[in-house]
C-alpha cells in the first residue's frame, strides 16, 4: 500500500469567523470539493450565525480562495501510510480542548476518517481511545466511530475513527430517543455495567443512514451511569441553542413523568442518586463559561433551589 504524502496538498484557511470560537477554531483545509467535504465532517456548528459563517466559508475553500497556511499535519506522515494512497481531501480545526486538534480526510471523493490529535498527557483523548474500544461489544442500539488507531505518535496522542460521510445534525432529540438512549446506556453490556457519556450535547448526536450515531467519548465513564448525561443535554439544548426554555427543562428534571424519573425507574437508580446527580452538575463549573449558557443554567438551578458553582 503506497504511503500517503501529506505535503503534497496545498493548505488554506477560511475567510469568515463568528466571533471567538471562529477566531479559536482556524478551520483550515486543502481545498476544492474533498477538502470542502472533509471540513464539514468536523464543523457542524448548530447556531444560525456559526451555520452561515461555516456556509461560506466552505464556499470559499471549495474555489481555492482563502490565504495559504502551513500544512497542521506534517507529523502525520509518521502513521499516515496506514491509509490507502487515494486520499485527496483534508480539513484541519483547533478544538476547544486547547493543544488538542481534529482533522478529517477524504479518500476517493468521500470523508473517510476523523483524527483527533493531542498532547502526550492528554488523558482524556487517550480515555476516549480506550472507551471506544469497549462499546463495540456493549450492544449498544445506535452508532459509535469505528476506532482505526489510538497511540503515541512522537509528540501526540492520537485517536483515528472511520468517518460517517452520509450524515446530519440530528436536532433536538425528541424525549422517546433522549430516553432510550440514556436507558441503552444504563443498560450496557447486558446490564453488567453502565457508561455515562460525560457530554451528551445536541453537537455529539448526528443522524446516520442507520439511525442515530454519538461521537466525542472523551468524558466517558464506564462505571458511571447516565443521569447526568440527560441533565447536561437538556441544559446545553437550552442555554447554548435555546432549543428548549427553563421551565421545560425544571419539569422534564422533577416532574414524577419527566425524563430523568423515567430514566431512574428504567435502570434502577433510587431518588436519593437522582438528587445527587442534580446536585452535583449544578455545583460543578461548566467547561465553556459563555453567558447565555451561564444565564441559563443558574435560571434552571434556582427554580430548583440548588446551588451553582
Amino acid at each position: 500500500m503506497t504511503k500517503v504524502d501529506v505535503g503534497q496538498f496545498t493548505w488554506q484557511r477560511g475567510l469568515m469567523r463568528a466571533g471567538p470560537l471562529g477566531r479559536r477554531i482556524e478551520l483550515r483545509s486543502t481545498g476544492g470539493r474533498h477538502g470542502t467535504a472533509a471540513a464539514r465532517v468536523i464543523y457542524r456548528p448548530l447556531r444560525p450565525a456559526g451555520r452561515a459563517a461555516a456556509f461560506f466559508d466552505r464556499l470559499l475553500m471549495r474555489v481555492r480562495l482563502g490565504p495559504k497556511v502551513d500544512n497542521p499535519l506534517t507529523f502525520a506522515d509518521t502513521f499516515l501510510h496506514v491509509l490507502p494512497k487515494e486520499v485527496d481531501g483534508m480539513a484541519f480545526m483547533h478544538s476547544s480542548t486547547p493543544g488538542r486538534g481534529i482533522a478529517a480526510l477524504s479518500a476517493s471523493g468521500r470523508p473517510r476518517y476523523v483524527l483527533k490529535v493531542g498532547t502526550r498527557d492528554d488523558q482524556r483523548l487517550q480515555n476516549e481511545g480506550h472507551v471506544l474500544t469497549k462499546l463495540p461489544s456493549m450492544g449498544l442500539p445506535f452508532d459509535v466511530p469505528e476506532l482505526l488507531f489510538a497511540d503515541f505518535v512522537g509528540d501526540h496522542f492520537v485517536v483515528m475513527s472511520r468517518a460517517w460521510p452520509n450524515c446530519r445534525e440530528a436536532a433536538l432529540l425528541s424525549c422517546d430517543e433522549l430516553l432510550d438512549i440514556t436507558v441503552a446506556l444504563g443498560r450496557s453490556g447486558n446490564g453488567k455495567c453502565s457508561v455515562g457519556h460525560g457530554d451528551l450535547a445536541p453537537w455529539n448526536i448526528l443522524r446516520t443512514p442507520q439511525g442515530l450515531g454519538i461521537v466525542d467519548w472523551e468524558s466517558a465513564s464506564l462505571a458511571q451511569r447516565p443521569l447526568r448525561d440527560v441533565i447536561h443535554y437538556l441544559v446545553q439544548a437550552g442555554g447554548h441553542l435555546g432549543w428548549v426554555d427553563a421551565r421545560t427543562v425544571v419539569r422534564e428534571l422533577t416532574g414524577s413523568q419527566g425524563i430523568l424519573a423515567q430514566l431512574a425507574t428504567r435502570i434502577g437508580c433510587p431518588q436519593p442518586e437522582v438528587d445527587q446527580a442534580l446536585q452535583s452538575y449544578f455545583a460543578s463549573l461548566p467547561a465553556a463559561n459563555i453567558r447565555r449558557v451561564r444565564g441559563f443554567r443558574d435560571n434552571v438551578a434556582s427554580e430548583l433551589g440548588l446551588k451553582v458553582a
